[in-house]
């Protein structure tokens, strides 16, 4: 009895942790992609998630997506919604219901193919970020182009 208990005990635990990491996911996807079309959406998780499998960022998806450093008096963000001042709760319920499905899938099904696995980076198209020559380019999906290490 004391050993069914336990178990109910930390299955009721993990659950807002995941639900945690799949609305940490979800707030990416839609501060990043909402605009996107399905696949853009499904890249910018995969994108969130690769990190999280990569030794070089937090190993859940919450500390890479809220990951920051203050640079001269400044935050620097990873993803750029998290340090801009504005308020993180979703305006358009439609796509954060979409966003929020898409992260949920993602979270329990795992990479689905939309970028490669060792793909780290992306950005709009209609920036030129400093960074962007360092990597190779891998896809472009929707105003996105996505980058592997050179």
């Amino acid at each position: 009895m004391r050993k069914v208990i336990a178990a109910l005990i930390c299955a009721f635990i993990a659950v807002p942790a995941e639900a945690n990491e799949v609305e940490c996911l979800a707030k990416n996807i839609y501060y990043e992609a909402r605009n996107q079309n399905f696949l853009g959406m499904y890249a910018v998780a995969e994108v969130t998630l690769n990190r999280v499998n990569d030794r070089r960022w937090p190993n859940d998806v919450c500390a890479v997506v809220e990951q920051r450093k203050i640079v001269q008096n400044q935050w620097i963000c990873q993803f750029s919604w998290f340090c801009d001042g504005k308020s993180d709760r979703p305006k358009d319920l439609y796509n954060w219901n979409v966003c929020y499905t898409i992260a949920h899938v993602v979270m329990s099904q795992g990479w689905q193919g939309t970028v490669p696995k060792d793909t780290y980076w992306y950005h709009s198209r209609k920036v030129q970020p400093y960074w962007a020559d360092a990597y190779h380019r891998t896809a472009v999906i929707g105003d996105h182009i996505f980058y592997t290490d050179k």
